[in-house]
């Protein structure tokens, strides 16, 4: 068969050309194109074959190279390669392609869809995934090529997943792709001939020293991707791109996590064994990777050192990530104490989800070493290691109250002045748990939510009878004492209406809370066996006795205080007279203290004589207590002396 070969002068006979030889501009080639007929000698595209590759082939089978080739067609290599439209169909007209036929070698080579993208196997592609000035290919591939022909310009053809970023390795014959060339100029890298030319005298012996390589997954998926779009995986819902981009990044940190050299060929294998299985296989190796020696989880991004420079830098504003994005990141915030606001893996962070101690400490303005006592009282740390964080973290939702109520906590001498009880009071009701620190911690003072007092007293008040209560009552602290009933049972009796009760009309507050012995009496007869609490045995003194000790000059005022109800006492039968009489108990006397003083004790407190104290209360008009008519001579309030004391 003749071939045609092409030169400068003179050209060959085509329909459709010019023969005056000069193309003057695009218009004159547009407007012959209609008249362009088949070139005697052609080629047939190869599998997966590029456009410069095969015009090469084309201008080579007839006698000529691209360059010269392409203005013999009236236009240059430079439009050729850039895919113009009009030489488009131009070569394909001259190839005798159908259109199909130069879809698929289009798809092979890739066509520019803006600045930065490129329509590649039906996909858009980054551009810089498909365009390198390092020219990659089997050179076992084209030395089988070279090998089939005495003419080797046309029949070597350069195969467009070499062109792939993500493609290492020649499925078919289980070898690397080898850098054959670099150019930096985009047309005289797609010179595809010239290059083919310097290099075809060495392929055969280039083939021969070539290693073998282990085909991995990864490599098979890619190549039934690219070649059919065959894919059995999860990483079917995802782009190509971002697929094997992914792969990569992944791979990357896994190897780091093992403490094995870069390489991208196992990187790429490693992240495709995990991204394929799909989002449960990428959480668990997420927490792999974060996983320190002594089982804790990091909160940091070092060991998702390439996940995050490729989600959140590289490709921070590509929606094609965003799936993979967003397993990541709610894997993440399953644990990582991310506050409000912060941005993770291309998220906005709505709500936090986890605190550390120093975020919580910096909420509350606590000091770290005092809230990491309390969270740890708490339970906010538990002793599963495996789920403990680096730094420790903890749930935020479940101490959200608590780190709330923390800056407003009170020290138990609050809660006594809040709750109106004595100190005795106070502990005893903490010690029946009717009141309990909001903190378990025992070394943090301010552990009591004034609310809780407040809540008890309101209640109780609540229930307070407002007629007048009998003279045998007494306080709830000494009700329990002396007739052997909790305190938590005779509160939750006033709270229900089951025991009437009172109050002293000189106090305020828990103290001031009293009951009826009689009505606890009968309600005693109601509660089971764990409302009631062994009596201790209690020594017991006379009234008219103890008015002696209190220095009265006439202790029968002692006795009438307790016979009227205005100080507890109890009466008995004595022993020896037989005759009733009213007695006091060590908590009867204790509650006497409490409420009144005599001028003898006021003198021996001070240091001074009697005379002294009753002079100045002359003076002031201080008079001794008294109830309606009857006045309790040598007995006075506490209150009043109280007010002499702060004038003077």
């Amino acid at each position: 068969m003749r071939m045609l070969r092409f030169s400068r002068h003179p050209r060959p006979a085509v329909a459709g050309w010019p023969r005056d030889g000069h193309v003057e501009g695009q218009s004159q080639l547009l407007y012959r194109h209609d008249m362009v007929s088949q070139l005697p000698l052609t080629v047939v595209p190869l599998p997966r074959e590029t456009l410069p590759s095969f015009f090469a082939r084309l201008a080579a089978a007839n006698g000529t190279d691209a360059s010269n080739f392409a203005m013999d067609m009236g236009v240059s290599l430079k439009r050729v390669v850039n895919q113009e439209a009009e030489t488009v169909k131009l070569v394909r007209q001259l190839a005798g392609l159908t259109d199909d036929d130069m879809v698929e070698i289009l798809s092979w080579t890739g066509e520019r869809v803006g600045d930065v993208r490129m329509l590649y196997r039906g996909e858009v592609y980054v551009s810089r995934a498909l365009r390198n000035p390092v020219v990659r290919g089997c050179v076992r591939c084209l030395a089988d090529q070279a090998a089939e022909t005495d003419r080797p310009l046309t029949n070597l053809a350069m195969q467009g997943h070499w062109l792939c970023r993500g493609v290492d390795v020649c499925v078919t014959h289980q070898q690397a792709l080898t850098p054959l060339w670099t150019e930096a100029n985009p047309v005289l890298r797609d010179d595809i001939g010239e290059h083919l030319r310097d290099l075809s005298p060495d392929l055969a012996s280039r083939a021969a020293e070539a290693e073998s390589v282990e085909v991995s997954a990864y490599d098979a998926w890619l190549d039934g991707r690219l070649a059919q779009n065959l894919d059995h995986t999860w990483l079917q819902t995802q782009t190509t791109f971002a697929a094997m981009t992914m792969c990569l990044a992944f791979g990357e940190d896994i190897l780091r996590h093992k403490g094995l050299p870069p390489n991208d060929r196992a990187a790429k294998a490693a992240g495709f064994d995990v991204m394929s299985q799909g989002p449960d296989a990428i959480r668990s190796v997420i927490r792999r990777l974060l996983r320190m020696d002594d089982g804790r989880l990091m909160i940091s991004k070092a060991p998702l050192k390439s996940l995050s420079y490729t989600l959140n830098d590289v490709y921070r504003d590509s929606a094609e990530f965003d799936d993979f994005r967003q397993i990541i990141r709610n894997e993440l915030l399953t644990f990582w104490p991310v506050a409000p606001g912060d941005i993770i893996f291309g998220g906005v962070t709505e709500t936090r989800r986890f605190h550390t101690v120093a975020s919580a400490a910096e909420e509350t303005g606590l000091r770290k070493g005092l809230l990491q006592e309390i969270l740890t009282a708490e339970g906010a740390f538990d002793g599963n290691r495996i789920r403990q964080t680096r730094p420790r973290s903890f749930d935020a939702a479940t101490f959200a109250t608590l780190l709330k109520e923390i800056p407003h906590l009170i020290l138990g001498t609050e809660m006594m002045t809040e709750l109106g009880a004595t100190e005795t009071e106070f502990e005893a009701l903490c010690e029946e748990g009717v009141l309990r620190p909001y903190l378990k911690a025992p070394k943090v003072k301010n552990r009591w939510r004034r609310a809780d007092a407040t809540a008890l007293r309101e209640t109780l008040d609540a229930r307070i009878q407002q007629g007048q209560a009998s003279r045998n009552v007494d306080t709830l602290l000494m009700t329990k004492r002396a007739l052997g009933v909790r305190l938590s049972a005779l509160i939750g009796a006033i709270q229900d209406g089951r025991l009437a009760a009172f109050r002293y009309e000189d106090r305020g507050g828990f103290h001031a809370i009293t009951v009826d012995r009689t009505d606890v009496a009968a309600l005693i007869e109601t509660l089971p066996p764990d409302a009631l609490v062994e009596r201790p045995e209690t020594k017991v003194i006379s009234a008219s006795v103890f008015g002696k000790q209190i220095g009265l000059v006439e202790p029968k005022y002692m006795v009438r205080l307790v016979a009227t109800g205005n100080s507890p006492g109890t009466e008995i039968i004595n022993s020896v007279t037989k005759r009733k009489q009213w007695s006091l108990t060590e908590d009867d006397i204790e509650a006497f203290h409490a409420r009144f003083t005599t001028t003898a004790l006021l003198a021996k407190e001070a240091g001074v004589h009697r005379r002294t104290i009753i002079s100045q209360f002359q003076r002031q008009g201080l008079s001794p207590f008294s109830a309606g008519d009857e006045v309790f001579e040598g007995i006075y309030l506490l209150s009043d002396v109280g007010q002499i004391t702060k004038k003077h």
